[in-house]
Formats: structure tokens, C-alpha cells, sequence
């Protein structure tokens, strides 16, 4: 089974509030992916959440920020921590399957 662990709960840098997972097994060769719900704006551009690949402490693994599968716009805003953890449970499932597991699971 896929899994993904919470690695940094609160990761500086991006255009909204991110996170850092770790994948089992790595996803395109990357033991990490940070994600980040970048805000809407205005009436005309929704929120939307965005994974890319990532080092250990957070940071992009490319020279790219390319969104990749697991990214998707929001109908809503993004403004509790339930929503956050629904968000990246949902982006997670859809970039390869990965269901999030407790820190301290085995």
C-alpha cells in the first residue's frame, strides 16, 4: 500500500499555507512532495492546491515548480486544519494512491 507521512507540518516559502509529506514507496524517484493551497483571488481565480516534488526540508527537488498529478483547484477556501488535512488526504490519492498514515505508525 502507498502511504505518505506527514514530514513538516508548516513549511515556509510557497504562496499559501504547506506541507511536507514522506512517500513509501517514492513517487518518480522522489522520497518527498510539499504541497501548498495557494489562495484565490478575486472573483475570478479559485484556490487551489499544488504538489511538487521536494527535498527533505521542504524545498522544490526541481528547478520547477510544475504542478504535478495531485494538484487540482478548490471550490472553496482552504481555512481550518481539517480542511488542510482533506485537501492533502485528497491531492495525495490522486498523485499515486497514497494514504496518510500517523508519524508514530510502524
Amino acid at each position: 500500500m502507498a502511504t505518505a507521512t506527514v514530514h513538516i507540518g508548516e513549511v515556509g516559502g510557497y504562496a499559501g499555507r504547506a506541507r511536507t509529506f514522506k512517500l513509501d514507496p517514492p513517487y518518480e524517484g522522489h522520497s518527498y512532495v510539499t504541497m501548498w493551497v495557494q489562495p484565490g483571488f478575486g472573483g475570478h481565480m479559485r484556490p487551489e492546491i499544488a504538489v511538487v516534488p521536494a527535498t527533505e526540508s521542504g524545498a522544490g527537488a526541481e528547478m520547477s515548480l510544475m504542478r504535478r498529478p495531485g494538484s487540482f483547484v478548490l471550490h472553496d477556501p482552504v481555512e481550518t486544519d481539517a480542511q488542510m488535512d482533506g485537501a492533502c488526504a485528497l491531492a495525495l490519492l490522486m498523485l499515486g494512491g497514497y494514504t496518510i498514515t500517523p508519524q508514530d505508525a510502524p
